[in-house]
């Protein structure tokens, strides 16, 4: 029934104050690839002076070449999770932010309600939004309902496969 009450101009002001949210999140996850991007570059810096240090504290328990090895590929591993991880949430908050533009309001009784809270206009457009990129993208669908800890898991296990995948290259070249 709120709905009801709301003017055109209500209704045109939360899309917009969305819109304007939805592109604040992607100017973020943007200017995060930045900082990451110069993060690599002090990573590249840096890792001699870590590569030493490990040579001088595991010199006698591994050899140097496995000890670099192993540093290189967790400083790796743990740098294209964080790409992967920042460049798929500017993804969808840029489709997110393409949503906003045309998506009809959901309906108050399709929006979940969490206790003590109440359907607004602009939480009816979040939803439908939402929706439509899980219809229009639907890999994004299969990861947004899962728990953190079913997320913390996979996150694990892309680390490790970035692990594996870093030293299998190493020992390559």
């Amino acid at each position: 029934m709120e709905e009801l009450r709301l003017s055109v101009k209500d209704k045109q002001d939360a899309r917009m104050a969305l819109l304007n949210y939805y592109s604040s999140e992607c100017i973020a996850h943007g200017a995060y690839l930045v900082a990451l991007a110069v993060g690599f570059l002090g990573l590249v810096e840096a890792s001699p002076h870590v590569l030493e240090l490990v040579a001088s504290v595991y010199s006698a328990a591994l050899p140097e070449e496995l000890a670099t090895r192993i540093i290189l590929s967790l400083m790796a591993s743990g740098f294209i999770g964080l790409v992967v991880y920042v460049l798929g949430r500017a993804v969808v908050w840029g489709y997110l932010r393409s949503a906003i533009i045309n998506v009809k309001p959901k309906e108050g009784n399709g929006v979940k309600l969490e206790l003590g809270t109440t359907v607004t206009f602009m939480q009816q457009l979040h939803e439908a939004c939402l929706d439509y990129v899980k219809r229009k993208h639907g890999i994004w669908a299969k990861f947004y309902g899962l728990k953190a800890g079913y997320l913390a898991l996979i996150w694990l296990a892309l680390f490790v496969m970035f692990l594996v995948i870093s030293v299998i290259l190493l020992y390559v070249s």
